[in-house]
């Protein structure tokens, strides 16, 4: 279908594997670097020893996401072994900038210095994590990943556990609803009166987010929970409120940072945190690879890529 348009993967986990693999058999010429020696079936996506190979006659760079974990390098988990090279992302600007043709440069959660830096090159940047689409869709493994851990750490069944879900945005909304689903009886905490209703409407005890004299109202979770999900990237969970909580309560914290729990109070209440980033990488790659091939292939339409 998209014959004789070149593509580069740099970096990556298992979820840019299967876009290789899906990007391969669309047609595209997927052409692989810094995934380590995994056999994971690619496809018919060639991997290339030398990352300049990758992007020779490419079209657009795909990277990773994150594009960068550390902030310098091209983010290559897989490339484990001793002497593996790793690529400094101003290196691969600058070979961009060098390169024949318009090439378009795609990516998760570019850093501002990163989105600057190619600008400044004039190389076409997008970042396909600010895809609204690929947010909702990817919901579904966070949520999944984040029960999962649950399963493994509590002594109870999800079914018949009393479990809060703190925020109810687009993960707080499916987490809440695959619990309910599982016979949990769901307690769902947000700030916003109307995402209130909307729990209400799902049949959902609710709490509001607010402080009350100085204490948080969370605080009104007191001793009856079996697991806590955190959703909201702030420290409601101070230590105030784990003073409150049972010893026996399992908070999974799933927000980006900073989290929202202050780790050092929990481990001073005897409260179990577990800290879980990245669960669509880590418990469906695959799915989560899927999900951003989509959007992928959305702006390369939508950049004049393929037609």
């Amino acid at each position: 279908m998209y014959d004789n348009i070149k593509l580069a993967l740099l970096g990556g986990d298992l979820r840019q594997l299967s876009i290789a693999r899906r990007l391969s058999g669309l047609g595209f010429e997927a052409a692989v670097w810094g995934l380590g020696t995994c056999e994971t079936e690619i496809g018919d996506a060639v991997r290339c020893a030398e990352w300049q190979d990758a992007i020779k006659g490419s079209r657009a760079v795909i990277l990773p996401l994150p594009a960068s974990a550390d902030g310098i390098n091209v983010n290559c988990p897989l490339n484990t072994d001793a002497g593996s090279q790793q690529l400094r992302m101003m290196q691969l600007l600058e070979e961009i900038e060098r390169a024949e043709g318009d090439v378009l440069l795609i990516g998760g959660k570019f850093t501002p210095s990163h989105k600057s830096a190619a600008e400044k090159r004039g190389i076409r940047t997008v970042d396909y994590f600010d895809s609204e689409e690929l947010q909702i869709k990817n919901a579904v493994p966070t949520a999944e990943g984040a029960i999962a851990i649950a399963m493994n750490e509590l002594p109870v069944t999800i079914q018949g556990s009393k479990s809060a879900v703190i925020g109810y945005g687009r993960v707080g909304r499916v987490l809440a609803d695959k619990l309910a689903a599982l016979g949990s009886r769901v307690t769902v905490a947000a700030r916003k009166p109307a995402d209130l209703a909307w729990a209400y409407n799902r049949m959902f005890d609710t709490l509001r987010i607010e402080l009350r004299n100085g204490k948080s109202s969370l605080a009104a979770l007191g001793r009856g929970y079996d697991v806590i999900f955190n959703t909201v990237p702030y420290w409601l969970f101070d230590s105030g409120v784990l003073a409150q909580l049972c010893e026996k309560t399992l908070i999974i914290d799933i927000a980006s940072a900073p989290g929202g729990v202050d780790s050092k109070a929990a481990g001073e209440c005897g409260i179990k945190v577990i800290w879980a980033l990245s669960l669509p990488g880590k418990n469906s790659p695959f799915t989560a690879g899927e999900i951003i091939c989509d959007s992928i292939i959305d702006i390369l339409a939508q950049e004049g890529v393929i037609q």
